[in-house]
């Protein structure tokens, strides 16, 4: 049975923004991520817990698979004034199965909107004590984690919480999230907390495991870590997450950086995904990136001196969405008369090769502007008689691809 990943807990569709062929495209925004653990069915989570334990081969006792008459009842029942107090008892009952308990834990956080304040400060320290328990197996452990992240993450969104009460548990994750002796399930489940909750102190140790090379290509955790970081430290984090598109041989690591360096929306992660794009390029992971981040390019192609511009105009090429080719084409016009050089060389460039791939009409009309663009600079002389002798062609050769394709990112299905 193929073991499962509580990276499907929290933030699942943050993780499986990584293999960008299917699932960037779809990802929900970071902050509803986050909260995603609330839809889970309670029959899925124990499916989960059942399934881990024998793809971990460990030797559960056939009792702990089963869900007691006890917590069919509960989890039947309709919500009503008695439901919280019963969930609670069941969750602190050593003598329940495993699978039942998280049954009441995953019944009580789906109806945490539920529940009064002194409820959700009772429920957080239970789940808190499960979470550091040492008699509960590990996978029981990491979903305990994860609620107990989420939870605190509601309690300070609504008050309840201070900022600093919302991550009285940093140091206890911390300490799970660098042991590579722990479950891999349950560093996870601390890795993604420490990301769901901000907590600042935790980046020195995300950044060792980007960098550990134990770890580097361990997907498990790198996915994680980098989603974790960027979270975290937002600009700050493009230098490691760049570093990990740089070194990985993992794609699906690759992807996950790809995707976290689209989701800080800076000049420098243009760069860094420009730069990568050679690297796994049947996954379509910088494709799929870069095409969220049309205003980031917009912003560097109407600086002309920005240090970043020539990446920003060779990202253009991945802009196939309707309307953004009508904005950065004019972009492009202007940098032939005010950037450096180098600069204008790869603009031109850039403009021939998207004038190429339009309708008869739309190319000549493309190519006359870049001209008229061009004026008489002799350091373009070169451009000037290609596009001219392009124009002086009594009838333009049809361009078989006359549309602007949509980046390998986007092909599936059999569509191309």
């Amino acid at each position: 049975m193929e073991q499962f990943s509580f990276n499907h807990l929290v933030p699942e569709k943050l993780i499986e923004a990584g293999d960008a062929q299917m699932k960037v495209k779809t990802c929900r925004p970071v902050a509803a991520c986050v909260r995603s653990i609330s839809s889970l069915g309670v029959a899925a989570v124990l499916g989960v817990l059942v399934c881990s334990g024998y793809a971990q081969g460990q030797q559960t006792p056939g009792s702990a698979n089963v869900i007691s008459p006890r917590v069919k009842t509960y989890i039947g029942e309709r919500w009503n004034n008695a439901s919280f107090s019963q969930g609670a008892a069941i969750m602190a009952d050593a003598k329940e199965t495993p699978i039942s308990r998280a049954a009441a834990m995953v019944t009580l956080h789906s109806n945490r909107r539920k529940l009064s304040g002194a409820e959700m400060m009772t429920f957080l320290g239970e789940v808190t004590r499960l979470a550091k328990d040492v008699s509960l197996d590990e996978t029981n452990s990491a979903f305990a984690v994860s609620i107990m992240a989420n939870l605190a993450l509601t309690m300070r969104d609504q008050g309840q919480l201070s900022e600093s009460e919302s991550k009285q548990e940093a140091g206890f994750l911390m300490k799970i999230a660098a042991d590579s002796q722990r479950n891999v399930q349950l560093r996870v489940s601390a890795i993604n907390a420490l990301g769901i909750l901000k907590v600042v102190e935790s980046r020195g140790a995300l950044r060792e495991m980007l960098t550990n090379s134990a770890s580097l290509n361990l997907a498990e955790i790198v996915r994680p870590t980098c989603l974790s970081l960027m979270r975290i430290d937002g600009e700050r984090a493009i230098p490691d997450l760049t570093g990990v598109l740089k070194k990985t041989s993992d794609v699906r690591i690759f992807g996950t950086a790809a995707f976290a360096l689209g989701q800080v929306k800076k000049p420098e992660s243009v760069t860094a995904l420009v730069e990568s794009l050679e690297r796994f390029p049947d996954s379509g992971s910088c494709d799929a990136a870069l095409v969220d981040m049309s205003d980031v390019i917009y912003g560097v192609l109407a600086d002309a001196r920005n240090v970043n511009l020539s990446a920003a105009i060779q990202s253009t090429r991945y802009l196939w969405r309707e309307g953004q080719q009508e904005i950065y084409m004019p972009l492009l016009h202007n940098l032939l008369s005010s950037a450096p050089l180098a600069e204008r060389k790869v603009a031109i460039e850039r403009l021939i090769d998207s004038a190429s791939r339009m309708d008869f009409e739309s190319e000549k009309r493309e190519l006359a502007l870049a001209s008229k663009a061009i004026g008489n600079q002799p350091e373009l002389e070169e451009y000037q008689v290609r596009i001219r002798s392009r124009l002086s062609a009594s009838v333009l050769a049809p361009n078989a691809n006359s549309t602007i394709t949509a980046p390998s990112a986007f092909k599936v299905g059999g569509i191309k």
